[in-house]
C-alpha cells in the first residue's frame, strides 16, 4: 500500500510539472499567426512607408485610388494579389522580444517598411513593420504595432508593399478619337 501511495504522488508531481512546462511553452507561441485581417472588404485605406517615402491607397465604394496621383488608375491585379497573397502572410518563429534588437532585424522605425491598414472610419486595424531577412531571402521579419516581439514570416512579401506609385497604378488608356465625316456626322 505504501508503494502505491508514493507512485501516485510521483505521477501527480510529473503531471504538475508537465502542465507547468506546457504553460511556459505556450508563452513562446502566437495566439494568431495572421498579421493582416482575413476579412478585407472593410479595409478602406492602406499606407505604405519606407525610407521617408509614403504611398497611400484609398477606397471609395469599390474603387481604389492613389492619393496624390490622380493621373494613375490603380491596377486591379495588384490589389487582388495584395489581399489574396500578401495579406495571407503569417508569423512563425519568434526571433526576439527585445526592442533593442529591432534594427538588427530591420523592423525599427528607420529601416522597416511600415504597413498601416485602416477601415472606413479611419480606425487603424493593423500597423506592421516588415524587414528583409538577411539569412533567408524567402522570408521577412515582422513586428506588429508597439509590441516588442519580432517574428520570422512564412513568406517574403516585402516587395508587394511598394511605395512607388507606378507599381500600383498606370495611366488610363487614351480615348478613341471621334471621327467626323464631311457632313459633321460621326462616322465609323
Amino acid at each position: 500500500m505504501g508503494n502505491l501511495k508514493w507512485l501516485l504522488i510521483a505521477v501527480v508531481i510529473f503531471l504538475g510539472l508537465y502542465f507547468v512546462m506546457q504553460s511556459q511553452q505556450s508563452g513562446h507561441t502566437t495566439q494568431s499567426n495572421r498579421i493582416f485581417p482575413e476579412q478585407t472588404e472593410n479595409i478602406a485605406k492602406l499606407v505604405f512607408e519606407k525610407a521617408g517615402e509614403t504611398l497611400t491607397l484609398t477606397k471609395q465604394d469599390s474603387t481604389w485610388s492613389i492619393v496624390g496621383h490622380d493621373s494613375l488608375t490603380v491596377k486591379a491585379d495588384r490589389i487582388e494579389a495584395l489581399f489574396s497573397q500578401s495579406f495571407g502572410v503569417e508569423r512563425e518563429t519568434l526571433m526576439t522580444q527585445k526592442s533593442d534588437n529591432w534594427s538588427k532585424y530591420s523592423v525599427d522605425d528607420a529601416t522597416g517598411t511600415h504597413i498601416k491598414v485602416f477601415d472606413a472610419s479611419e480606425v487603424e486595424l493593423v500597423h506592421a513593420i516588415l524587414g528583409q531577412s538577411k539569412s533567408d531571402w524567402a522570408r521577412n521579419y515582422v513586428r506588429v504595432g508597439d509590441a516588442p516581439e519580432v517574428f520570422l514570416t512564412n513568406n517574403n512579401v516585402l516587395n508587394q508593399f511598394s511605395t512607388d506609385a507606378t507599381y500600383w497604378g498606370q495611366k488610363p488608356p487614351e480615348p478613341e478619337p471621334v471621327v467626323l465625316d464631311s457632313g459633321g456626322v460621326m462616322g465609323q
